[in-house]
């Protein structure tokens, strides 16, 4: 009669054996399992030669436990209580479904519900990028606050649109549309609506308190209208505070934008003579640098002053970008729009 150990031995190897058909096998039944007992019975007793093991019968251990499993084939396996002392069969039943279960984890990994795939996530999350320029958009005179990231992609595509000479409802449309695709009706009718009060009161004069009662919800309890139009409140008032026009009869045009580190002052002048130039002056609350992409022209101040640029013989009806960075910030120009029109 075969020892404890190699009755455990034989019950284990045998187990894996019976799992893995039942797992390959469609129907779930299993073949029979008097030849891989009796290989592995042979396997442990080395006074068996190999032609002997494939034609003696299994030993009385191996007969039990195919008995046990195979007839008639069903998933149940044996009672490990009588197979010896529990203890020591639960130790090795426990380390082999522990290596099973490792292997069926590594080739399929779980995942979250909100998943369809596995993806590696980072171990730290990315440092968030500074945006001084943040300051000024969540000051914004609305009846409720926009989102953050709807704000910034907001005034990333004021920007893109200052460079552009549209007419003013058109440019309100574009700063919007692509947050809204499924309004596009309503976008020509809404835009009108905020220029034509616009031109009956300013920004400074808006009645705030009066419009915050239509959002009792804030902006996500909006319906879709009321949601562009709040957008297109906001691009106003970016597109507005970003453009410095400057005419015959309004030479000069100053503008601030509050950041995390301060205000900065904007003043453009226009000074007819000789030589007609602009005069841009740009207040700054830290080290900074002011660039003009389209003369190549870049100053820098090393600490909290003003920064200086003229602008010879400007073209008329001609739009001018100037960026400013903050050199001690990671984040976007703030870039802003200076225009001579003669038109009276």
């Amino acid at each position: 009669m075969k020892s404890d150990a190699d009755t455990i031995r034989n019950f284990l190897f045998g187990l894996l054996e019976h799992f893995s058909r039942i797992d390959s096998s469609p129907s779930g039944l299993v073949d029979d399992f008097t030849e891989p007992s009796a290989a592995i019975s042979s396997a442990s007793n080395p006074t068996i030669s190999p032609s002997q093991a494939a034609t003696n019968a299994p030993d009385s251990a191996a007969v039990e436990f195919s008995s046990a499993v195979v007839h008639p084939p069903s998933t149940e396996v044996p009672l490990i209580s009588e197979l010896g002392e529990l203890p020591s069969v639960q130790d090795h039943f426990q380390t082999v479904l522990k290596r099973r279960l490792q292997v069926e984890i590594s080739q399929n990994p779980p995942h979250f519900p909100w998943e369809s795939n596995i993806a590696d996530y980072p171990v730290e999350l990315a440092k968030s990028v500074n945006q001084p320029w943040m300051r000024q958009l969540r000051s914004l005179p609305l009846p409720t606050a926009l989102p953050d990231d709807m704000l910034s992609g907001l005034l990333s595509r004021c920007q893109e649109l200052l460079a552009e000479s549209l007419q003013p409802g058109v440019q309100l449309v574009k700063a919007v549309e692509n947050l809204f695709p499924e309004q596009p009706q309503a976008m020509d009718q809404i835009a009108g609506l905020v220029l034509a009060n616009a031109t009956v009161r300013s920004t400074a004069t808006r009645d705030v308190a009066a419009l915050q009662a239509a959002f009792p919800e804030g902006y996500a309890g909006a319906n879709p209208q009321q949601q562009v139009t709040l957008t297109m409140l906001a691009a106003k008032d970016i597109l507005d505070t970003l453009t410095l026009t400057l005419t015959p009869q309004a030479p000069t045009q100053q503008r601030e934008w509050l950041t995390t580190e301060g205000p900065v002052a904007i003043t453009a002048r226009y000074q007819a003579g000789t030589a007609n130039q602009i005069s841009l002056a740009v207040e700054v609350p830290c080290a900074s640098q002011m660039t003009m992409p389209t003369l190549e022209q870049t100053v820098a101040q090393t600490r909290p002053g003003v920064l200086n640029l003229t602008l010879l013989e400007p073209t008329a009806d001609s739009t001018y970008p100037v960026e400013i960075y903050f050199s001690d910030a990671e984040s976007a120009p703030l870039t802003f729009a200076i225009r001579w029109s003669q038109a009276a």
